[in-house]
C-alpha cells in the first residue's frame, strides 16, 4: 500500500440534503480517477456508496459510507453521508 505524507492526504465529508446529489459526486470521482470502469446509478441500485439492501430498495444513502481515491498524488478519504433527517445520527457521525 502507497505512504503518503500528512501533507498529501485529505480528508472530507459529501454532506448535503437528501437528493442533492452526494452519492452521484462520489460515484463521479471513483470514476474519473479510475477506481471504477463505470459509473452505478441510484436507479440501478449498482453505486458503490450505497450498497445496503435497504439503500437499494428506498434509493437513499441510510448510512455514511467511507472511500479512498487518489488525485494528483494527494490521498483523498471521502464519506459519502446520508441526506435525510432520519438518519442525521450517521451524518453527524461523519463529522
Amino acid at each position: 500500500m502507497k505512504q503518503y505524507a500528512t501533507a498529501d492526504i485529505r480528508n472530507f465529508a459529501l454532506v448535503g440534503h437528501g437528493a442533492s446529489g452526494k452519492t452521484c459526486l462520489s460515484e463521479a470521482m471513483l470514476y474519473c480517477n479510475g477506481q471504477i470502469n463505470r459509473m452505478g446509478t441510484i436507479g440501478a441500485g449498482n453505486t458503490v456508496s450505497d450498497y445496503h439492501p435497504g439503500e437499494q430498495q428506498r434509493q437513499i444513502s441510510i448510512h455514511a459510507t467511507p472511500m479512498v481515491t487518489e488525485w494528483n498524488d494527494k490521498k483523498f478519504n471521502l464519506i459519502d453521508t446520508p441526506g435525510y433527517s432520519d438518519f442525521i445520527g450517521e451524518a453527524l457521525s461523519s463529522l
